[in-house]
């Protein structure tokens, strides 16, 4: 009676022993199927290029106080002339010098008390100011012209002008070609990725541009990131554009 129990435990325990077999081989078979299926890698790809640029914005201007609106408005207009002369002077053409209209609002001061509180606001003649912009590709003028105006700004306190702005026309065509350069540099990398697992980069899954940044010639500061940067202040450009893209792996 033994014996026959003996043997059917060990029956049983051959028949639990048989399906866990199976079922470990039937899981490992699916783990080895999903290894052997092709993975997918992504890269980012970098490419950058100097510059340089073509055409220059340059924002100068008039702003004056007087006691009449009249008054005011006719002498943005004696002061707009004597900055247009010289501009002119600077060698720019009427065609590359823009003036606007001129804006006059009414002036007030403030009256405070012992406190240094505001208690009354009593008119006080009017404000005016008008801009003069100069859109022109004379780099080089735009460079001296600004140092004379300073010159000019010593003698006359109603000038006003800003840095110029150096810009870049033609940036669709830098964009295309930054592309297929960026796209290159991350297939690079995607191949020595795959290589390190020794694996071989497939077709291409998926591509995305990423920002597209114009920095000084000096390039980025080291606070700046991918964030679409377009810096205005120099002549030298440093142009930098990335590119997301993901592929096959086999």
């Amino acid at each position: 009676m033994a014996d026959k129990n003996g043997t059917s435990s060990l029956s049983v325990l051959g028949v639990l022993l048989a399906v866990g077999l199976m079922a470990a081989a039937f899981i490992l078979g699916v783990q080895f199927k999903n290894f052997r299926q092709p993975g997918t890698i992504t890269v980012k790809g970098l490419a950058e290029k100097n510059f340089q640029s073509d055409s220059a914005t340059w924002r100068t201007g008039v702003s004056l106080h007087g006691n009449t609106y009249q008054v005011v408005l006719d002498s943005l207009e004696e002061e707009r002339e004597k900055l247009v002369r010289f501009l002119r002077k600077q060698g720019f053409d009427d065609a590359e010098i823009r003036s606007e209209l001129p804006s006059v609002e009414r002036a007030y001061e403030d009256v405070k008390n012992e406190q240094g509180e505001i208690i009354e606001r009593r008119p006080n003649g009017y404000n005016g100011s008008l801009s003069v912009t100069v859109n022109t590709k004379k780099l080089d003028k735009i460079q001296i012209a600004e140092q004379a105006i300073r010159n000019l700004r010593a003698k006359n306190d109603f000038i006003e002008f800003s840095e110029p702005q150096y810009l870049l026309g033609n940036l669709e065509t830098i964009k295309r070609d930054l592309i297929t350069q960026a796209t290159e540099d991350a297939q690079k990398r995607a191949v020595e990725f795959a290589k390190t697992g020794g694996g071989k980069v497939g077709a291409m899954r998926s591509a995305s541009q990423g920002s597209f940044n114009i920095y000084s010639d000096n390039g980025p500061g080291e606070d700046e990131d991918y964030g679409g940067t377009y810096d205005k202040s120099t002549i030298g450009k440093q142009v930098r554009l990335v590119v997301t893209i993901e592929y096959a792996i086999e």
